[in-house]
């Protein structure tokens, strides 16, 4: 939906962007360890809070901190939200502690690592996040994740749409399977609530650790896109009805910030990038939490990506849009060393509370398209230790932790 565009700083020198690729450069030698294919939160938070850090005196001077003041009462010109407002009425009781106030959701069902997901434990989920949000984002459409959210939307006769995701391996074979999966999905469902497909999340961050290289890893990932995009055109031209014009969805990437800044080539061939920001591993405390991570995206990400976009003055194509892939704060530790932040914060219900407070409606207010990480605890990333388990509103039992839900309209 449409928002009011923000002014936004003049592109910044070349000397800017330099140092930005530098410091994550120094971040990829200092941070990269041995990896093992799957989602690593703990390593691509670590690379890119060091290159916040090491910029941070830039942020702080572009930071417009009166749009992020504290406080969750409602406000803004959104048409969605506020209390149980944007999806009321859906034959499947309410919870009045719910508010629709959040943009977007990042959400892994439980059980879409190793297939066990089943349609009656997502239907359960959609039942509580269609009382937070309008959006969810998806990470891959293995294990028939795509189906079974979309199956569950219907059923339920919810207002929700999703951003599905390819989660993008070395191997061909991942990919093939998952657009097979996709493709059943879509031709299944339809396009309707299909805001866009991401293809990959953060494959160039992890490149260094897979014995790759982020210019190798790039053309790969670039090669899967442009891949996904005729295969959606040669879907549309073989179908029948609008109701699967497959073409029509955005296609796009998610990375952390310092992966892509610079690079023409990635920037041309997506629709959108969805920026993953996390403070929790920055020299920000859980106070600063959502300046800090609002002055990255506006005044670090926005001029780089619109000084790297290689299209003529006078071309008809549009800069990719930009979202906030991830933002969110932990809960909990597995490892009391790695539950304090390097600014002195620690991972805890309060902590969290001060951040939705901070972050949600006054983002509501001023536009920022964004993805709260995370809807639930995720057990299985107890593999990676510390906080990556423990960032959901919800345990991973759906019962919501003793936090207060900001009550505010989005768009």
């Amino acid at each position: 939906m449409a928002t009011t565009e923000k002014a936004l700083p003049p592109p910044p020198s070349t000397t800017l962007r330099g140092r930005v690729a530098a410091s994550y450069q120094k971040a990829q030698n200092v941070f990269n360890k041995p990896g093992d294919g799957k989602p690593n939160n703990m390593r691509r938070i670590i690379v890119y809070a060091v290159v916040g850090v090491l910029i941070v005196v830039v942020i702080i001077v572009g930071a417009v901190v009166g749009t992020q003041k504290r406080g969750s009462s409602s406000g803004g010109g959104g048409s969605n939200g506020g209390s149980n407002g944007g999806n009321s009425g859906q034959g499947f009781p309410l919870d009045s502690r719910l508010h629709n106030s959040f943009w977007g959701l990042a959400y892994t069902p439980y059980g879409a690592i190793d297939c066990t997901a089943t349609q009656a434990n997502v239907t359960k989920d959609m039942q509580l996040l269609s009382q937070l949000t309008t959006r969810l984002r998806l990470y891959a459409s293995d294990c028939n994740v795509t189906a079974l959210v979309l199956q569950a939307i219907q059923d339920l006769n919810v207002n929700m749409s999703i951003y599905a995701g390819i989660y993008i391996h070395p191997d061909v074979e991942s990919y093939n399977s998952q657009v097979a999966q996709l493709d059943f999905a879509l031709k299944s469902y339809g396009v309707d609530r299909v805001d866009g497909v991401t293809v990959g999340n953060e494959y160039l961050l992890n490149a260094p650790s897979r014995g790759d290289t982020i210019a190798n890893a790039t053309t790969w990932l670039i090669s899967r896109i442009n891949d996904f995009k005729t295969h959606l055109r040669q879907a549309t031209a073989s179908s029948p009805d609008q109701h699967h014009n497959y073409s029509s969805i955005p296609v796009g990437t998610s990375d952390a910030a310092g992966t892509f800044i610079g690079d023409s080539s990635l920037v041309s061939a997506v629709d959108y990038f969805q920026v993953n920001i996390h403070p929790w591993f920055s020299q920000n405390t859980y106070e600063q939490a959502a300046w800090f991570s609002w002055s990255y995206m506006n005044n670090i990400v926005q001029p780089l990506v619109n000084a790297t976009w290689p299209m003529p003055v006078n071309s008809t194509a549009q800069n990719p849009r930009l979202f906030q892939g991830e933002f969110g704060w932990p809960t909990d530790t597995d490892d009391a060393a790695l539950g304090i932040n390097p600014a002195g914060s620690r991972a805890g219900l309060t902590e969290l509370q001060r951040v939705l407070d901070d972050w949600v409606c006054a983002s509501n207010r001023n536009g920022t398209k964004y993805f709260f990480f995370e809807a639930f605890d995720e057990s299985w990333k107890k593999m990676y230790g510390g906080v990556e388990q423990h960032w959901g509103l919800f345990y991973e039992n759906k019962t919501l932790k003793a936090i207060n839900i900001p009550d505010c309209p989005h768009d």
